[in-house]
């Protein structure tokens, strides 16, 4: 069975103003920074505000109210995620950190809500379109921020404090998109590139779908200067493959005999350029990071600070052998956190999982567990029986995504990868109900 409903109506599409609602918050979501929004006493982010405009909507209107609740009651994922949300509570209650359960409250609920505002208001289909302009937008933006060395969301969009900055490496900006890190983009990035390859028209998957486009994105990659995202998307783009067909496997090959030419005769006039020597020196890390070469020194790379930043992850994991941390009760989010570990001093935790650790302590980390296995377990259940390219290529994004936070934090881009499962949910509830009602017709 597949997913094939292109350009269908969803339920409540007529009511315009609640539609108006769902795409307000689904696109800022896409599209605008954590810094932009209104500080009184709180940040009052546009997510936020989507969140809370959806909520007042809903609380005039009690029977749709009542729906959402239904809905959300019945939501595969709503048992793992209330276990983590009870650690974030009682961690807030110890630490007395407001911050500990509400952060991750208003995240959560902000999926719930694009659950039900994708499946009943906005669709499927729309939602990934609205992903693959805000493609286009950010692989255009990347571009001209590399050309002025500076972010210019952050320079012209910064309207809440915030301790984002531009940041620089070997001498070059690295691209930061909406997010206040680079590596936080580079995860972003690994949600887009994904829904990039799903041919809805054609309902299969085929990673040169938008060639262009793809090129763009992973032009961005580069200039993240990332090596974990980049060695990441590799990986993702094997995955893309092995869920395409056996026509489009074959052109995807000649995709990218064009693409690799395309590239080398690109680097081969324009290697002494700034943007060319960036890419070769990209390139030269991820080969210096698996063999333990040293070939990106000779494109300008600082080989020692690459090397200080793999023994500083090194350490990270040695974090959970520090008998001062309380095993149980974590120390909640607003508390800052640094320890001395073989004569390192750590205080960036590049590591999502063992930030997981400090902040909620071994419960924390094993519910958060839960929602992840629960997730992935669900998608590989779907993919199984329904062989959705939708349901495959969110699959894709959302594994890669966690794979690649076990050597960078989340970076406020879990939101990201909650539209995507948001998306992926949707599509999956849509499915089981059609082979539901198929059964059924078939039974009489």
């Amino acid at each position: 069975m597949t997913y094939s409903s292109y350009g269908k109506k969803t339920q409540l599409n007529n009511l315009n103003l609640f539609y108006y609602l769902n795409a307000f918050l689904l696109i800022v979501d896409y599209i605008m920074p954590q810094y932009f929004g209104l500080h009184i006493g709180y940040d009052l982010t546009c997510t936020r505000l989507g969140v809370l405009l959806i909520l007042i909507y809903m609380i005039l209107n009690p029977r749709l109210f009542t729906h959402f609740c239904t809905t959300i009651a019945q939501c595969k994922l709503v048992i793992p995620i209330a276990a983590y949300l009870f650690v974030c509570g009682y961690t807030m209650v110890f630490r007395a950190d407001i911050n500990a359960f509400f952060m991750v409250f208003f995240e959560i609920i902000t999926m719930f809500m694009l659950i039900y505002g994708i499946r009943y208001v906005i669709g499927v289909e729309k939602a990934i379109l609205w992903a693959v302009r805000s493609a286009y937008f950010f692989g255009f933006l990347g571009l001209v921020d590399y050309a002025c060395g500076q972010s210019l969301m952050l320079k012209f969009l910064k309207t809440v404090p915030t301790a984002v900055g531009n940041s620089y490496r070997s001498g070059q900006y690295r691209i930061m998109g909406p997010c206040g890190h680079p590596l936080g983009y580079g995860l972003y990035l690994i949600l887009l590139i994904p829904l990039i390859c799903i041919d809805l028209e054609k309902n299969e998957v085929f990673i040169f779908k938008r060639p262009f486009l793809l090129l763009l994105l992973i032009l961005n990659v580069f200039l993240t200067g990332s090596r974990s995202t980049l060695g990441i998307v590799v990986l993702e783009l094997f995955l893309i493959l092995l869920c395409s067909n056996v026509i489009n496997i074959k052109k995807t090959f000649l995709g990218l005999a064009v693409t690799v030419a395309a590239l080398g005769i690109f680097l081969l006039f324009f290697h002494g350029t700034e943007i060319g020597k960036y890419i070769l020196m990209q390139l030269a890390s991820l080969v210096d990071q698996i063999f333990g070469t040293e070939f990106a020194i000779s494109f300008g790379a600082q080989v020692e600070r690459l090397e200080d930043s793999e023994e500083y992850r090194k350490m990270l994991p040695l974090i959970f052998k520090l008998d001062w941390l309380n095993p149980w009760i974590g120390r909640g989010v607003s508390r800052g956190f640094s320890a001395e570990i073989n004569g390192v001093f750590i205080q960036s935790i590049d590591n999502y999982y063992v930030s997981q650790y400090i902040k909620y302590a071994y419960p924390g980390l094993v519910t958060y567990g839960f929602i992840i296995l629960s997730t992935v377990g669900m998608m590989i259940k779907a993919i199984y029986r329904h062989r959705s390219p939708i349901l495959k290529m969110t699959a894709v994004g959302v594994v890669c995504y966690y794979i690649n936070l076990w050597w960078v934090d989340a970076l406020q881009t879990l939101k990201y990868t909650y539209i995507v499962i948001a998306i992926f949910y949707v599509c999956y509830t849509e499915l089981e109900e059609e082979r539901a009602l198929r059964c059924a017709v078939d039974q009489r």
